[in-house]
This record gives C-alpha cells, structure tokens and sequence, in this order.
C-alpha cells in the first residue's frame, strides 16, 4: 500500500508539472532593445537577462571615446499574475578618451548602480493583443564614477503594446525620470520615448527596428540624444533567448555606434 501511495503521489506532481508547464507564458524578456514590452514573469518564475558585451564609440570635434562595459543584470521575479518585483545592476564597465588635438588618452573604469522597480501590468500581463503597464523605479548610487552616476535617481515607465497584423507588435515605451545632475549634487528632469515594430519569424526568431529619442534638462547644459536601432532575438527552446542589437546615433549629441549582445534564461 505503502508503494502505491508513492506512485500516487509522484503521478499527481507530474500532473500538476505537466499543467503548470502547460499554462507558462510565451517566453518575454526586456531585450534586447531600448523599448521595453510591457509582460510580467509567471507567478513563482525567475528570470535572468544578462548583458554579456557593450560597446559604444563618440566622436566630436574635440575628443573620440569608447565604452565597454559587461555583466549589465536583470533579476525579474513574478509576484502573482499580473506584478513582478525587479532588480537590475549596470554591470562593470570601461572608457578610453582621446584629445583628438594632443593624443592624450584617459581612461576609467567602474561598476554601476543597482535599480530596484516593480512592474504592474493593467492589461494582457502576457502582452499579447492591447497591452499596458506601469514601471516605477528608483536607482541606487552603489557604483563608481565614471559608470556610477554618484547619486539616487528615481522615474517611471509607461510600456505599451499593440498588436499591428499577423507576426508584426508595436512597443510605446515612455519614460519621465528625475535624473542625477552632472556634477552628483542634485536631480532634474529627464523624458525619453522609445517606439518599436517587431516581426515575429516563426516560434524562435524575432526582428526589430526602432527609434529612440531622449531629453535630459541638466542644469549645466540641455542636450537631446536620438537613435535608429535593429534588434533581433532567437530562442533556441521556450525558456532561453539569445539577441543582439545595433544603436546608430542620429545626432551629435549620441554615441556614432553601439553594439549589444546578451541572453536571457526563464527557471
């Protein structure tokens, strides 16, 4: 009896396994990206999406400079069906600048800071047909300079998702931010607007082209930053996601090229 009650037992598990297996979302990761969808995680599910490489180059008429930075982390837990609590770190990074008149040559290095937020879908916490969310989060000046922006930083997220045809979704990302000053000692505002069209090849490829454009009012000087970005992403199983993406800078104002590689994992 005892033995049956066993094999009893391990058959409800697999069953309700199965099921839970069975009602998993389709796999939604933040990458890659600026635009940010508005899906939350599976009650009970962790995901991890992992920046392995960064690489941005400026150049303006004074001075040429190249970042790269790795390790940029994204912890995302699903609280219940619709919120998920989230904790992200900048990673580790490093910058050459070049006086393009002398030759002179700076470097740094550092890590980031760490963002806690929480993401409350109000609709389609799958993010399938008309969908939207709201993301609060504040930044916590844990890094150094010249990564580390030196003091707490607080904004919020608007994601919004629409489905445009068969395979093809619109993201809306607004974001309003109180952004640290240049010179660490104080805040000011700071508002971008990300909007992407992404085509969904099959079940394990995905496509995407956006526009990025944002504003920061810093005291010591105004600046708009814009950029024209492709994206695409390829999920070898239901729960992994691989992805790489190229920023093309539309101004002066933001970096000439980026280029970004990293992977996601849903446990």
């Amino acid at each position: 009896m005892k033995g049956l009650r066993i094999v009893a037992a391990l058959g409800v598990l697999a069953g309700w396994t199965a099921a839970a297996q069975a009602d998993e979302r389709d796999f939604c990761a933040d990458r890659p990206g600026k635009a940010t969808p508005s899906c939350t995680i599976d009650t009970g599910h962790l995901q991890v999406e992992a920046g392995l490489f960064d690489y941005a180059y400026s150049r303006d008429s004074d001075t040429a400079e190249s970042d790269y930075s790795s390790g940029d982390l994204l912890l995302r837990y699903g609280v219940n069906d619709s919120l998920e609590a989230r904790v992200g770190w900048d990673g580790y990074g490093w910058t050459r600048s070049r006086d393009r008149m002398t030759g002179f040559v700076d470097h740094g290095q550092g890590a980031g800071d760490l963002t806690l937020s929480v993401r409350q879908n109000l609709r389609h916490p799958d993010d399938t047909g008309t969908a939207f969310a709201i993301q609060p989060n504040i930044t916590l000046p844990i890094g150094h300079n010249p990564i580390g922006a030196g003091t707490w930083s607080a904004g919020v997220l608007m994601p919004f998702g629409a489905d445009l045809a068969k395979n093809w979704r619109l993201t809306l990302d607004p974001e309003v931010d109180a952004a640290p000053d240049q010179d660490r000692h104080g805040r000011h505002l700071a508002y971008a607007m990300a909007a992407a069209v992404t085509r969904s090849i099959g079940d394990a490829w995905q496509l995407s082209g956006e526009g990025w454009v944002m504003r920061d009012d810093d005291p010591s000087g105004h600046e708009t930053q814009a950029s024209i970005d492709f994206s695409a992403a390829w999920q070898p199983d239901k729960n992994r996601q691989i992805d790489v993406s190229t920023y093309v800078g539309a101004n002066h104002a933001t970096p000439r090229i980026e280029l970004v590689f990293g992977v996601s994992q849903r446990f």
